[in-house]
C-alpha cells in the first residue's frame, strides 16, 4: 500500500519547490490541482473570470483527491501540493483517504510572509520571462485565509530552508 502525502503551506511559501524535490528524492507521482488546472484552461482563468475558476477548481480538486487515492491504495507514494489552507479541507481529505484504507501525511511548510513575498517576485518574473507556466500573482493574493496546522496534524514540519 502506497501513502499520499499533503503539502500544506500559504501562497509562496515553497511548497511546489518542495513537492518537487521530495518527489525526486522518493520517486513519488506528483498529482497538483494547478497543473491540472493549466493544463487544461491556461493561467488567465484564475485573473479573468475568478467565478469561473472557482467552479473548475472544486472539480479538479475532487478529481486530484480521488486519483491519488486510487494510486495510493493500488501502492503508489502520491504528492498533493494543492496548500490546504483551511482546516476543514485538511480533515476532508484525511478522512477521504481513510475511508479508502489509504496513509496521509501532512508536511507543513513554515515559511515567512517577508519570504513569501520575494518568492511570489521570483516567481512572477520567471513567469515574465516564459521560463515557467504558472498564474501570476498580485501582492494581495497572499492574504488567503489560512488555517495554520496543529502540532497533532503535522506529520513533518518544514523550516523555510530546508524547502529550498
Amino acid at each position: 500500500m502506497g501513502k499520499v502525502i499533503l503539502i500544506c503551506g500559504m501562497i509562496g511559501s515553497g511548497k511546489t519547490t518542495y513537492a518537487n524535490r521530495l518527489a525526486k528524492q522518493l520517486n513519488a507521482v506528483m498529482i497538483t490541482q494547478d497543473e491540472l488546472m493549466y493544463g487544461l484552461f491556461g493561467t488567465q482563468l484564475y485573473h479573468n473570470d475568478r467565478e469561473q475558476y472557482y467552479k473548475y477548481a472544486t472539480w479538479v480538486e475532487d478529481y486530484v483527491k480521488q486519483k491519488s487515492g486510487e494510486a495510493a491504495k493500488a501502492g503508489a507514494l502520491v504528492i498533493c501540493d494543492n496548500g490546504f489552507w483551511p482546516l476543514w479541507q485538511r480533515n476532508e481529505w484525511r478522512e477521504f483517504y481513510a475511508s479508502m484504507g489509504v496513509t496521509c501525511e501532512l508536511h507543513y511548510i513554515d515559511t515567512p510572509q517577508a519570504q513569501r513575498l520575494k518568492n511570489i517576485q521570483k516567481r512572477n518574473e520567471a513567469i515574465l520571462r516564459e521560463e515557467c507556466n504558472e498564474s501570476f500573482m498580485n501582492e494581495e493574493d497572499i492574504h488567503h485565509d489560512f488555517d495554520v496546522p496543529s502540532d497533532d496534524e503535522i506529520t513533518v514540519t518544514v523550516a523555510f530552508d530546508d524547502a529550498r
